[in-house]
């Protein structure tokens, strides 16, 4: 065992409290990690980097960048799915902004259900039917139906053919919480303001 180079201590003290920090905020957010295992592989990937490396170095530093090439390959595959070969930006979004209103200012005419039903069709990025964004957000077709209408007379979706819409670029900048003054329709003219 190498003796405790100062540079190797001052690692090991910072790396103790990042993990420590780190694991208080999975004590925080118990619900989200039970259920989405990529923030426990990220999480575990951090910790082995911040703590593993340091105590690595004191026993066997001919190991230290095998360690570290494990870390990194965690956090990685936490923060990217290679199977679908996607970046995790939705999954991480709904972990990181748990309360999307708090950047999202919706319009007056908008529902709760509006947030899901654009989140459903941005989390595909394809062409959707009603009927498809119903199963996927558990309300009924009639409902998604006639809220996909309203959200396609504001901007935020487009209807590509009978029955069949996307999402737009408009809908895009509210669920990134980028659109600063959410459209209203004057209901005489049917004019956004």
């Amino acid at each position: 065992m190498v003796g405790l180079d100062p540079f190797i201590g001052y690692n090991l003290v910072i790396g103790t409290v990042v993990a420590l920090e780190l694991l208080y905020l999975l004590s925080l957010e118990a619900s989200v990690t039970a259920y989405r295992r990529f923030v426990l592989v990220t999480v575990a990937g951090l910790v082995l980097a911040v703590i593993g490396g340091p105590i690595v170095e004191l026993v066997a530093p001919q190991f230290v960048h095998w360690v570290h090439g494990v870390a990194a390959l965690l956090v990685v595959f936490g923060l990217y799915d290679p199977v679908a070969n996607d970046v995790r930006t939705t999954e991480w979004a709904r972990v990181l902004l748990s309360e999307p209103s708090e950047i999202r200012r919706p319009a007056e005419w908008m529902t709760p259900m509006d947030d899901e039903i654009l989140a459903a069709l941005h989390s595909t990025d394809l062409v959707l039917t009603p009927a498809v964004v119903a199963f996927n957000t558990g309300f009924s077709r009639k409902e998604v139906n006639r809220r996909l209408i309203e959200l396609a007379d504001h901007g935020f979706v487009e209807k590509i053919e009978r029955g069949k819409y996307r999402l737009t670029r408009r809908g895009e900048q509210y669920l990134r919480g980028q659109l600063q003054t959410p459209p209203s329709t004057d209901t005489d003219t049917g004019i956004w303001s």
